[in-house]
């Protein structure tokens, strides 16, 4: 005998038996009849429909029959709540699908199925939760077909409410919709509408579509109600009849006219589109992004000799009609003279640093305006906006700006300028420019000394790279070994120079510097020290007369004195005066001029007759007058001058604006943009300030309305201080609050120097307190009250004011007082029937206050008068309602109001006549 374990429930078995010993097994014994089981429990559960009094079930067969076949199945149902099933079919079901009616309207049910072979009934499959019939709906919903409210996208239906809400107040409407297509389903538009009427948007224009409309309650949902017939969405007025006419013609513009279309489709036009191409283009182009509400329109920046086209539409609510036909073709023209173009200034040869940008900048003349192209090596250049820029200004200059120069953009450059008369001339028509890439040269190599005498040496070196710059200048320094800092001597373009006036028995170094067009190169590598040869003529050498700690003898200043010389300075030119010449007098004079970058000497001889000799002194020297350089960078500086003028722009919302002056740098000027006569502040975001050897530029970023102003550059070096009038860029505004809130005022600044802010109260200075802080910065100034009094309302003044001027903006501070009354109650009211009673009072408040009525200091409506007390409130009337009035209703009554701000009182007197 054995015990079987694992088998499956509901399942039909077969057994035979094999036996085995050493040798092996043997053949199967007999089968044994067959073990039947009960079938297996039926599937899950489908939900089919669901109506206000029937449900409709499906399930699955189960996983096992038994092994037996099915018979059929029984169904059992249950109202929620209740422990007792009920039968649903008296006889088997073969189907697996049964529909339950005669149920309650907004009911939940559950249900349970068995499956039945000849062994006997499985075990049930309940339904996972219960199932809630659904809420009647008598009223077909009534869609309103008015043309007006068909609009191109969407489109607004309404129906009436159901006569019977199911005993509950329906709570929201459900809207859903269905594209007249087969196979096409139902999308949900909303499920919280609580009105009777919805708009059904995104729809696609012209074709077909259902509604229908569910009501819900707190029981459930009602059966959906369609609308009888298709909807069809279409525009609310066809095509704009009419052709634009095109008048008043100048070289830059038109007038464009058109008739309103004869049907505004039931709603009122609200905005004109024009739309403007040229002729051979296929590209239309709004011609404003403002609203056009008038039938004319002047259309402005049109390009002389271009043949343009117009159209127009219009726009209500409903949506925009359909494009009018093309107005006859119109071409901008002035009575200027025709004009072959020609370059009113020739382009050079440049040359630029490594990795600095090359500006080439001409001005073309011709009529109508030529158009202009830049070529390199015979192609024709496509900028991309950030290594090339094309850019034309008012006036006929066009530039052609290369960022970032490389050798790749060492090439030969040509621009060509072209109208409709023509090509200008061979000899004008091609501009060449050869762009080579170049920087700062290398350091001198190998400097040397020679031929050292008493006050004079000769310097020699080698040019280093010239940094691909034709090497204009070496300049000579020297440092005496007991010196702090180099000292110039002088320029030369020789790569040697004779250093003189010397002082004799002094050490000295030496160094050279080199020079191009762009810049200079860094100091050569200094020579070893080398000493001139002894001055005996001189009392004492260089490097004895700076030597402090050294002792003079009476030897060697046999007439020395402590003297007081008066010295002046004006004009650039210092002068020292000796009065009554003493012995003491004679010996060598030093002028000595510092300034923050370097410091220079001078040195002069005064020879007294009866201690030296001027002939001897001179006698064998051999001078050589050096030929003193220039500097002509000192000579150039002065203050900036605008070579490129600025120039108006226009341009369409979103696009990026670029304003571009050139300024002389001798010495680099400090440039200031203005919005309106506003310094502009810093934005990355929106603005970008650029300069390269003399161009700025102000770069505004995705230009909106408010850029829409008047701009202006201001510059200034060391020879012209710029400044600004204090100007208040945003008014302070004024205020409403309530007692005890707090009130911020901001008021943004602007001037040069930065101006001073004054806050005043009913003429008085205000200062900053524990209740008040006034924080001023360069741009912004904060006035801060943060627990306001009655006494902190009034007028306020804000002034600002520098050496320039001053400003000054006013503004106020009100508190609001809140109040809260009772308006108007009756004093006494006497019922014209004993059922109903109605008591109305008028309030005021802000914030809307708490309502609450009472009698002999009890609540209503209490709990014993909750169903004949009733309170209906609006936005300033309370209403009492007293039904089924009775003679201990009589009395007197009060209405208390109150909020945050405080509470009012009323009191009426009810009087019941009794029958």
């Amino acid at each position: 005998m054995y015990t079987l374990t694992g088998l499956i429930p509901d399942a039909e078995y077969q057994f035979r038996v094999i036996a085995q010993n050493d040798v092996g097994q043997s053949e199967p014994g007999p089968v044994s009849e067959s073990v039947v089981y009960k079938p297996g429990q039926p599937g899950e559960f489908d939900i089919i429909s669901i109506t206000k009094d029937s449900i409709t079930i499906h399930w699955l067969r189960p996983e096992s029959d038994g092994g037996k076949e099915i018979l059929g199945y029984w169904i059992e149902y249950r109202q929620a709540g209740e422990s007792a099933w009920k039968k649903c079919n008296k006889e088997r079901s073969k189907d697996r699908q049964f529909t339950m009616g005669g149920l309650m309207e907004a009911t939940e049910y559950e249900f349970r199925v068995f499956a039945e072979n000849e062994t006997g009934l499985s075990r049930p499959r309940r339904t996972a939760m219960g199932i809630k019939t659904k809420l009647s709906c008598t009223t077909i919903p009534s869609w309103i077909p008015i043309e007006g409210e068909i609009l191109c996208s969407s489109v607004i239906i309404s129906w009436k409410p159901p006569k019977d809400d199911g005993g509950s107040m329906i709570t929201n409407y459900i809207v859903e919709k269905c594209e007249a297509k087969e196979g096409e389903q139902w999308h949900l538009v909303s499920s919280a509408i609580s009105g009777t009427t919805c708009r059904v948007p995104n729809l696609t224009e012209s074709a077909g579509y259902y509604f229908r409309v569910s009501a819900q309650n707190q029981y459930g949902i009602s059966e959906p109600l369609e609308i009888p017939s298709v909807v069809i969405i279409k525009s609310p007025f066809g095509k704009f009849h009419g052709l634009p006419f095109v008048s008043s013609v100048t070289k830059d513009s038109c007038v464009v006219s058109w008739k309103a279309p004869t049907s505004d489709g039931g709603a009122k036009i609200k905005n004109y589109y024009l739309e403007k191409r040229e002729k051979k283009q296929n590209k239309w182009i709004a011609v404003t992004t403002e609203e056009i509400h008038e039938t004319t329109y002047t259309v402005k920046g049109l390009l002389e000799g271009f043949e343009y086209e117009f159209r127009v539409k219009c726009e209500n609510i409903g949506g925009e009609s359909d494009w009018s036909e093309i107005s006859e073709p119109v071409i901008p023209k002035s009575d200027t003279a025709l004009r072959a173009p020609f370059f009113k200034e020739e382009l050079r040869d440049m040359c630029v640093k490594y990795r600095a940008t090359a500006t080439f900048v001409t001005k073309v003349i011709g009529h109508p305006s030529p158009v202009v192209k830049w070529y390199k090596n015979g192609k024709e250049i496509l900028p991309d906006g950030e290594k090339i820029k094309v850019q034309e200004f008012k006036g006929g200059y066009f530039q052609l700006v290369i960022s970032n120069a490389d050798e790749n953009d060492v090439a030969v450059y040509q621009i060509r300028a072209t109208n409709q008369l023509g090509s200008i001339s061979k000899s004008m028509n091609l501009e060449t420019i050869e762009l080579a890439v170049a920087d700062v040269p290398d350091p001198p190599k190998d400097v040397k000394v020679s031929d050292i005498g008493r006050d004079t040496l000769t310097l020699t070196w080698s040019p280093g790279n010239d940094g691909g710059s034709e090497i204009i200048n070496y300049i000579i320094e020297k440092c005496p070994t007991t010196g702090d800092r180099w000292i110039r001597v002088a320029q030369t373009s020789e790569t040697q120079y004779t250093v003189m006036s010397l002082f004799g028995k002094t050490k000295y170094q030496f160094r050279v510097i080199a020079e191009n067009h762009f810049g200079l190169s860094g100091p050569s590598v200094p020579t070893d020290a080398v000493t001139t040869k002894e001055d005996k003529l001189a009392i004492r050498n260089y490097d004895e007369e700076v030597d402090e700690t050294r002792e003079i003898t009476k030897a060697e200043a046999p007439h020395s004195k402590v003297k007081l010389l008066p010295s002046l300075c004006a004009n650039g030119v210092a002068s020292i005066y000796v009065k009554d010449i003493e012995e003491c007098d004679d010996g060598l004079y030093r002028c000595k001029v510092v300034c923050e970058d370097r410091e220079d000497n001078a040195y002069a001889e005064l020879f007294v007759e009866t201690v030296r000799s001027f002939r001897e002194y001179y006698l064998g020297r051999s001078l050589k007058k050096p030929r003193r350089r220039i500097d002509k960078t000192k000579i150039l500086q002065r203050p900036p001058e605008f070579t490129l003028p600025l120039y108006n722009r226009a341009a369409y919302i979103g696009e990026d604006v670029r304003f571009g002056v050139t300024i002389t740098v001798h010495p680099e000027p400090s440039v200031t943009w203005l919005k309106a006569g506003h310094r502009i502040k810093p934005d990355p975001t929106k603005y970008t300030f650029t300069s390269d050897k003399g161009l700025y530029q102000l770069m505004i970023h995705n230009v909106d309305l408010s850029d829409d102003a008047e701009y202006t550059v201001v510059a200034n070096n060391k020879f012209v201080k710029a400044t600004l009038s204090a100007k208040i860029l945003t008014k302070p505004q004024s205020l409403t609050v309530s007692e005890g809130d707090s009130a911020r005022f901001v008021c943004d600044i602007d001037g040069e120097p930065a101006p001073s802010v004054t806050w005043m109260h009913e003429g008085r200075t205000i200062v900053s307190s524990h209740r008040i802080h006034v924080s001023t910065t360069q741009y912004k100034s904060t006035f801060e009250i943060s627990s306001v009094e009655y006494s902190d309302e009034g007028s306020y003044t804000v002034v600002v004011e520098n050496s320039e001027g001053k400003q000054e903006a006013r503004f106020t501070l009100t508190i609001h007082k809140q109040i809260i009354k009772v308006e108007a109650t009756p004093t006494q009211v006497k019922p014209p029937e004993p059922s109903v009673l109605t008591v109305a009072c008028a309030f005021s408040g802000e914030p809307a206050p708490r309502i609450e009525w009472s009698r002999g200091g009890k609540k209503l409506p209490g709990e014993e008068e909750s169903s004949r007390f009733h309170i209906e409130t609006t936005e300033d009337l309370t209403t009492l309602i007293i039904t089924g009035v009775k003679e201990s209703d009589a009395g007197a009554y009060t209405l208390k109001l109150s909020n945050e701000h405080g509470s009012d009182m009323a009191t009426v007197t009810i009087s019941i006549r009794s029958k």
